[in-house]
């Protein structure tokens, strides 16, 4: 299966770099971009992590480059930090996995002026910096996750706001069936 994820991701890109022609005017945008994730972990082990688990609200903030070329294709790479990780129903405790995450996105829009629509689709690979559940560390857990990213944008002028859904690929924890699934909205603007 990961196999074919990557080969979609790979004939999409060469396809939209086919397609597109560069603009010198606009060759890349720099930015910066925050929001909100609403986490939960997912896998045929779930019971093992929590019988009762509910999806954990998470911040979620960094910054972006986009090269574009031209109007309607962009390949966005950017360097997030991100809570991810799942509440215990009826409880105030969580699951907490915090990650510096870096998606590698390609961005294909209607390449309109002002507002722009466009659909954001990648690998997102992250490396785990907190692992603690009720304030005490969680042993064997992964350093890393690969995860595949799929999302729509809507561009205006300088500001996005963007809606996307990261589903991991790697088990979290060693010897589990479980990983993360993440819902992220963020809002962003273009200083470049």
């Amino acid at each position: 299966m990961k196999r074919w994820i990557l080969a979609l991701i790979l004939a999409l890109a060469g396809f939209g770099i086919a397609q597109a022609g560069v603009d010198p005017t606009n060759t890349f945008n720099l930015g910066l971009e925050a929001g909100a994730n609403f986490s939960s972990l997912t896998g045929a082990d779930i019971t093992k992590i929590g019988s009762s688990l509910s999806s954990k609200l998470g911040f979620v903030g960094g910054g972006y480059l986009c090269l574009n070329f031209g109007n309607s294709f962009g390949i966005r790479p950017e360097v997030l930090y991100e809570q991810k990780g799942a509440a215990v129903s009826g409880t105030s405790t969580t699951t907490e996995l915090d990650y510096i995450e870096v998606p590698v996105l390609l961005k294909f829009s209607l390449g309109l002026p002002a507002v722009n629509p466009a659909i954001l689709l990648g690998p997102a690979f992250s490396w785990n910096m907190v692992a603690q559940a009720a304030g005490n560390n969680i042993s064997g857990i992964n350093s890393s996750d690969v995860g595949i990213v799929g999302g729509v944008e809507l561009d205006i002028d300088k500001f996005l706001v963007s809606g996307r859904y990261e589903l991991g690929l790697q088990n979290i924890q060693t010897n589990t069936n479980v990983q993360n699934g993440v819902l992220t909205f963020l809002v962003g603007y273009s200083f470049m």
